[in-house]
């Protein structure tokens, strides 16, 4: 099975606000790489992750996502099962929005990724125009997020500016709550996945909830200016 369309998909992820570099991988078999450092440090990297990874499969504890913080920024590895998509990510970056693109990824392309090797493997060409399956060139990063589709929409900044409005009608906590239910209200919970509509149909939806007319319509008045700056 062709791991083509998962590394476009894994290219894609970089289009994230400070998403400074991307590596998917599993086992010793890296299937994309374009990191802001050396391939060495890069292959370190993944063999100490791994490393981690199969010591706690061992003991049958599974993990899920490791958030690991430091001076220059964050490494950010969603894992399933041998698979394992690390971020590097820097101030500007939404990991939550990082995470769900991550769990995305793993998912829709579950079946390529079972099938896949776990041994390490050399670059090949493809008749595809996919030129690597270890994309290290810029060039070739191009090439790939040219013919890449989007994974997610903007939910995580749309998120923090209905956050923002509903502060100025209720406390912090009370407004992470109403939206929290009202995603759990949802047939599906993942509104990273929605279309760009239903998004600005979802933040209305929470912003309905304020009990004031007065101080409803205006935060929707509100609600429409901010996602015309998010040019959603």
């Amino acid at each position: 099975m062709s791991l083509d369309p998962v590394i476009s998909a894994a290219a894609a992820l970089q289009r994230l606000d400070g998403v400074a570099g991307v590596l998917l991988f599993k086992g010793r078999h890296t299937i994309h790489r374009q990191m802001p450092f050396s391939e060495t440090r890069a292959e370190e990297l993944r063999e100490r992750l791994e490393e981690m990874l199969a010591g706690y499969r061992q003991v049958r504890r599974r993990i899920r996502q490791i958030y690991l913080e430091f001076d220059g920024g964050v490494l950010l590895v969603v894992a399933s099962d041998e698979v394992a998509l690390v971020f590097f990510l820097t101030s500007k970056a939404d990991p939550d929005l990082a995470a769900s693109a991550g769990s995305v990824l793993i998912s829709d392309h579950a079946a390529a990724l079972a099938a896949a090797s776990i041994e390490a493997k050399p670059a090949t060409s493809t008749p595809g125009g996919i030129e690597e399956l270890v994309v290290t060139s810029p060039r070739a990063l191009t090439q790939i997020t040219e013919k890449a589709e989007p994974v997610v929409n903007q939910w995580g900044n749309v998120r923090k500016a209905v956050e923002g409005l509903l502060g100025k009608v209720m406390g912090r906590g009370q407004a992470s709550r109403l939206i929290d239910r009202t995603l759990e209200a949802m047939p599906s919970q993942d509104p990273y996945r929605l279309p760009p509509a239903e998004v600005r149909k979802l933040a209305a939806a929470i912003l309905d909830h304020v009990p004031n007319t007065a101080k409803r319509r205006q935060l929707l008045t509100e609600l429409e200016a901010s996602l015309a700056e998010l040019q959603l």
